[in-house]
């Protein structure tokens, strides 16, 4: 299983300094709402007892916010359960993958038996193109596809997946939201509507990335009734544990952190993004989401190199060199405070502009 993502993880052969500024996770800079500690501490005592199996409460919640019936709903430990339950239960023969992508699409079909089937976004700007070819061989059982992309952050119109979706109704689509809270106008893209009526969609949300704690897993997909069954046939029992349930419901709840974390994020991507189009040598993807992809024009300099030198100076960036369907020439960057989304430039600026490393120590 690909273990390239998550966050910094420090290599056995790097030397690095020990506070480390992580601009690899996707994160909510502003950390989670306060009431999740005090939902958690509240209720320590219930770790005394199994977790409520089915997610009942959490599912009434998430019903009565997005106006889908619990029995549309399967709540999971992460959205990357949801991704490996869809083909174990479903067992198609082959598998679509539109890259790049999430790196545990391929993972998720390999480990259902299902063959891999890997075609490439258009390879000039990365955006969505629907090929009817793309269809050709009927054993095709499955397509895996992220809105907003990770990691790129570029987005697809709804109208453009529905068409594509009817198109093939013997396809079971798999469509990662993970990153749909932090977009701008999220009803033109959202196909969070229309999933609890296609037959052959699966909507798939994570709740810890805009809510702030990734260490508690939980996230939840939208379903016909008749896929959600058949999915609960294949999922584990008992995997979400009770404080993960509690801080999804507390977080939800909290329309007040919603507000402020769009306002803070949409204001600080596009602060990112401006200054990264002034460093010279460097060519960012305008953001949808809480992150910027970024490719490298100068030729002196690719995405392993960068990624050492930041480490030298403190930072952690995404190396997307990783990412099938990408190469050396691209990195990705998280949101964070301003204070340090300005760190971040400054040593960006030092790193391209000068190419050396040693600049950060001065």
């Amino acid at each position: 299983m690909f273990k390239g993502h998550g966050g910094y993880r420090k290599h056995n052969n790097e030397s690095i300094k020990n506070n480390i500024l992580d601009f690899s996770a996707n994160i909510n800079p502003l950390g989670y709402p306060e009431g999740v500690r005090k939902a958690v501490f509240e209720n320590f005592s219930d770790i005394l007892h199994y977790p409520d199996i089915d997610c009942s409460g959490l599912k009434k919640y998430i019903e009565r916010k997005i106006g889908h019936f619990t029995n549309e709903i399967v709540v999971g430990n992460g959205s990357t359960e949801l991704f490996y339950l869809a083909p174990r239960a479903l067992k198609p023969a082959k598998g679509i993958i539109l890259q790049p992508a999430f790196s545990e699409f391929p993972e998720a079909l390999k480990c259902s038996g299902t063959e891999v089937i890997r075609y490439a976004l258009n390879e000039n700007d990365f955006s969505f193109q629907y090929k009817k070819y793309y269809f050709d061989d009927e054993t095709v059982g499955m397509l895996f596809l992220c809105n907003p992309n990770n990691p790129t952050g570029l987005l697809i119109e709804k109208h453009a997946l529905l068409s594509m979706i009817q198109q093939h109704p013997k396809v079971m689509f798999v469509i990662d939201e993970a990153f749909m809270d932090f977009v701008d106008e999220p009803e033109r893209y959202t196909l969070i509507n229309e999933a609890g009526t296609l037959e052959n969609l699966i909507v798939v949300r994570s709740l810890t990335k805009f809510y702030g704690f990734p260490g508690l897993r939980i996230g939840y997909l939208v379903t016909h009734s008749d896929i959600a069954e058949k999915l609960m046939e294949y999922k584990e029992p008992w995997t979400v544990n009770t404080f993960a349930q509690y801080a999804a419901m507390v977080s939800m709840e909290d329309d007040e952190f919603v507000v402020a974390s769009k306002a803070f994020i949409k204001n600080e991507k596009m602060y990112l993004y401006d200054e990264l189009s002034k460093i010279h040598g460097l060519i960012p993807y305008k953001p949808a989401a809480n992150f910027v992809f970024v490719k490298i024009g100068a030729e002196e300099i690719n995405s392993v190199l960068l990624r050492k030198w930041m480490l030298e100076c403190g930072i952690a960036i995404r190396d997307c060199s990783n990412f099938a369907g990408l190469n050396d020439r691209y990195f990705r960057v998280a949101v964070r405070t301003r204070e340090e989304n300005v760190k971040l430039i400054d040593v960006l600026k030092k790193m391209i502009t000068e190419k050396n490393v040693s600049l950060c120590h001065r």
